[in-house]
């Protein structure tokens, strides 16, 4: 039997849906077993039936094809933080005051990064590419340390890992270092590094810690950094309610190259935004 074009546009579509699902565990000692033996790190959300960002992450996040791609490389498994025993533990353990909170923990409950609160789909899925990169890292990035103080990669490294656990002082000290000893074929790493920094004082809601970091990582030359960093600024701008400064970040934003292509709709909306609030 011949199948018609409207049969086969529904089961494309279907199968389209289905691929971008993130494939969630249902239990914690079974998700923690999985960790253990593929070595992969343990995506938790934790979430609370009251958060209204923890169902847009879900409704608008989640199903993001380049989210979903990045989920394979953990066990991702959500939690709710005042239901489920372990998410209750967890919660506790890791002292999580604020949702959404994504921890990437691994099988022995080892904290390894996190991302605080919602954000866009690109920067969500940026934050999953960094929270990869930390499995097993710190060892190699002290060990490396330890046989060479100036060792470039290291410091931006652990600057990043430190960032992502929120241990902003740390940070900045290893990426100051890691400027001093740069060389010009290290650029981009460093800039990397810079908004990392800055991704550390936004998810702990420092601004006015963020922004400097953010303006470092703005360079002609390295555009894909310098997109990042200027949607970064105009949260950062936003909330601060410096709306100027936000509108003037966004509108730089939106005339640069295919590098911000990414960004351009959450550009406009928070430029809408910022306009408005004037």
């Amino acid at each position: 039997m011949k199948r018609s074009f409207v049969t086969i546009l529904l089961m494309a579509l279907t199968l389209g849906a289905f691929a971008s699902e993130i494939n969630w565990a249902k239990g914690y000692e079974g998700a923690k077993g999985e960790a253990k033996a593929t070595g992969k790190l343990l995506m938790i959300d934790f979430y609370t039936d009251w958060c209204g960002w923890c169902k847009k992450l879900d409704a608008d996040v989640y199903p993001d094809a380049s989210v979903v791609k990045q989920s394979e490389n953990f066990i991702p498994i959500k939690l709710n933080a005042e239901k489920d025993a372990d998410g209750i533990r967890l919660a506790k353990k890791f002292n999580i005051t604020g949702y959404p909170t994504i921890l990437f923990i691994d099988a022995n409950e080892n904290l390894s990064y996190k991302i605080v609160g919602y954000s866009p789909a690109p920067q969500f899925a940026a934050s999953l590419q960094k929270a990869a990169s930390s499995n097993g890292a710190r060892e190699k990035f002290q060990s490396a340390l330890k046989a060479n103080p100036n060792n470039f990669d290291a410091l931006v490294g652990l600057a990043t890992l430190d960032a992502g656990l929120g241990d902003t002082a740390t940070a900045t000290n290893l990426v100051g270092r890691a400027a001093k000893v740069a060389k010009a074929s290290q650029k981009g790493a460093l800039l990397d590094a810079y908004n990392a920094v800055g991704d550390g004082f936004q998810n702990d809601e420092k601004y006015d810690g963020a922004v400097p970091y953010f303006e470092k990582a703005i360079d002609p030359a390295f555009p894909k950094q310098a997109a990042y960093a200027r949607i970064s600024l105009g949260v950062c701008y936003l909330s601060l309610r410096e709306n100027k400064k936000a509108q003037v970040v966004l509108q730089q934003l939106l005339k640069m190259g295919k590098e911000a292509d990414e960004y351009r709709d959450q550009a406009k909306q928070m430029l809408a935004a910022a306009e408005k609030g004037n």
